[in-house]
């Protein structure tokens, strides 16, 4: 029974590719979509669990108590940059592209030596600067301390789950993704159980997925992680990681910049509201990117033909806007109505968070490419995300204060947009890229 299921769904998916791309399936695009189908339904299944979380989240603690966790969720990914500092990028992008378990050894040690010593130095960085901290965010010392904890975790979890991710372990990863999602369920779950109806029952919960999520992995990756540091190998993650930190406290800025300053210049409730309507209109069609990108990274670094994988990218970018927007806009509204009324309806806002969702998807597409062909490609990427992340600062301190949420959003449909013609008006480097 479970053979022929799966001999249905390769002649569904060889009849889409040809219809899309007009060529037969070849063996690397068989295991390409392999792996997308593992990460595909363990991300399907996780974003069940993480769906029914949200909404619980925002429905159970009012718009109030879920700004202040979204609030902590966005310090938290500005403190955890330097813990990190692209390391984990880097990782992925060399260690995915040969399958020799010496070289991967010294790439995945090297690199949990760097995080460790980066992870130690950040947390006496942040207390001994304290004050300025609280000062930066507008935040509580309980806050700050929270947002600290779950950096901390984060980086544990991200660690070890790109780890499997360079090996090429889409299975695994399929697996953790739901994983992950029931424990911060059913943790939430307990939490409301104990009538703690606060941030606080949403942010453990939190706490508990990542740590417990980041122990399964460890039997895993274990083999690889030797007290060993390859100076060889420091230099050349260094160099990748450098470019690649650029890009993420470039994305962390424009992410979440927004959330601080809705902060700053409204109320917690208003934090609540963003947040709501960017899960409701935002997510569906960035889980697809995600899984996407998952695994079309290490299998763009490996291959050579970037010229065809270019031209497949704008074959799916054009199917996006055609059917991204209504479908989006559609799961959306019946997101925000499970909600609850506290969260009302406004419909500049669903039209301007769907459109966010598309623009995000189209710049994600096309960066992951840029970035596969090496420091080269990472270079254009992190100084166009640097340009925009500026653009977007000053867009969010102009248009939140005299226009509220929608400002914000306005600001990151700009910024993205900028992004895109930045990032198509380089890819010709591509046509040039050979390993």
């Amino acid at each position: 029974m479970s053979l022929r299921i799966s001999n249905y769904y390769w002649l569904v998916v060889s009849f889409i590719y040809g219809k899309v791309f007009h060529e037969k399936m070849s063996t690397e695009a068989m295991g390409f979509f392999r792996n997308l189908s593992y990460v595909g339904l363990g991300t399907f299944i996780a974003t069940i669990f993480s769906f029914i979380f949200n909404v619980l989240s925002g429905r159970f603690l009012g718009p109030a108590e879920y700004g202040e966790f979204s609030l902590v969720q966005s310090v938290a990914m500005f403190l955890y940059i330097p813990m990190l500092m692209g390391s984990h990028a880097s990782m992925v992008k060399y260690n995915s592209e040969k399958k020799e378990f010496h070289r991967q050894q010294k790439i995945i040690s090297t690199t949990y030596i760097l995080v460790f010593a980066q992870l130690f130095a950040t947390i006496l960085l942040y207390r001994l600067f304290e004050p300025e901290i609280l000062r930066i965010f507008s935040i509580s010392s309980t806050l700050l301390n929270l947002s600290i904890i779950f950096a901390i975790l984060f980086v544990f979890y991200t660690l070890s789950t790109e780890t499997l991710r360079s090996l090429h372990d889409m299975k695994k990863i399929s697996i953790l993704q739901p994983v992950f999602t029931i424990i911060l369920l059913v943790s939430f779950l307990y939490f409301l159980n104990l009538n703690l109806r606060s941030s606080r029952s949403a942010i453990y919960s939190m706490y508990i997925a990542y740590g417990i999520t980041s122990l399964i992995t460890l039997p895993f990756i274990w083999r690889f992680i030797k007290l060993r540091f390859e100076r060889e190998w420091f230099i050349k993650l260094t160099e990748y990681s450098c470019y690649a930190i650029m890009g993420g406290i470039s994305y962390t800025l424009y992410s979440n910049t927004d959330k601080i300053l809705i902060n700053r210049y409204m109320q917690y409730e208003d934090v609540g509201i963003y947040l709501a309507y960017n899960y409701s209109f935002m997510t569906i069609i960035l889980v697809f990117i995600v899984v996407f990108k998952t695994v079309f990274f290490p299998y763009a670094s490996m291959c050579s033909n970037k010229r065809l994988l270019l031209k497949k990218i704008n074959k799916i970018v054009k199917y996006i806007i055609l059917m991204g927007f209504p479908i989006t806009i559609f799961l959306g509204l019946i997101i925000l109505k499970l909600y609850g009324e506290e969260y009302t309806y406004d419909l500049k806002l669903v039209l301007l968070f769907s459109l966010a969702g598309i623009c995000i998807s189209i710049d994600q597409l096309y960066e992951q490419l840029m970035n596969s062909t090496g420091v080269y490609g990472i270079k254009i990427v992190s100084f166009a995300e640097i340009l925009i992340t500026v653009v977007n600062i000053v867009l969010n301190i102009l248009l939140i204060p005299k226009i509220g949420v929608e400002g914000a959003i306005i600001a990151t449909i700009i910024s993205y947009l900028i992004l895109i013609l930045i990032i198509l008006s380089k890819i010709k480097y591509i046509y040039d890229f050979e390993i």
